[in-house]
């Protein structure tokens, strides 16, 4: 009879610890749900990388505030010899804008949740550049080098 009681006891505390740990919702300033088991980020300038065979193509810096981009900028982008961020052909200033547009879509966004929005750059990106061109924008390069600088931690407090 012990061991029955005992167990059941232990039975019942094992389901209050269970619920216990089910996840509660907070709300987030851009409408979207975070829960208490994602990552706090620390206020500070941050800085990450892409880099593809060797050479860095994407490098982002970007300011956080209570998990909040409050800028962010291409200190680099580059492509198969083609410096973005200097060329003055037609299509890739096009290519670039685009770029900008996915740094834009983030600011002002809880990262924690906007930063998955970038996986579908079609609903973001205004403009389109020609298909014909060759010319094709890698989100997927944005979200390597953010997710980088934001584990490689805040680059400094200013």
């Amino acid at each position: 009879m012990k061991k029955l009681v005992v167990s059941a006891v232990m039975t019942l505390a094992m389901f209050a610890l269970i619920g216990c740990a089910k996840q509660n919702p907070v709300a987030s300033d851009d409408k979207t749900t975070v829960t208490s088991t994602q990552p706090t980020y620390e206020d500070g300038n941050y800085r990450g990388a892409f880099s593809d065979d060797g050479y860095v193509q994407v490098n982002v810096k970007f300011k956080l505030e209570n998990n909040i981009v409050k800028s962010m900028k291409f200190s680099n982008l580059f492509f198969k010899d083609i410096d973005y961020l200097k060329s003055k052909d037609e299509r890739v200033v096009g290519l670039k804008a685009q770029y900008d547009q996915l740094a834009d879509h983030l600011v002002e966004k809880d990262i924690r949740t906007s930063i998955t929005d970038l996986y579908k750059p079609e609903n973001i990106v205004k403009n389109k550049v020609d298909t014909l061109t060759g010319a094709t924008l890698r989100s997927d390069k944005v979200i390597s080098s953010v997710r980088d600088a934001l584990n490689r931690g805040v680059f400094n407090y200013k």
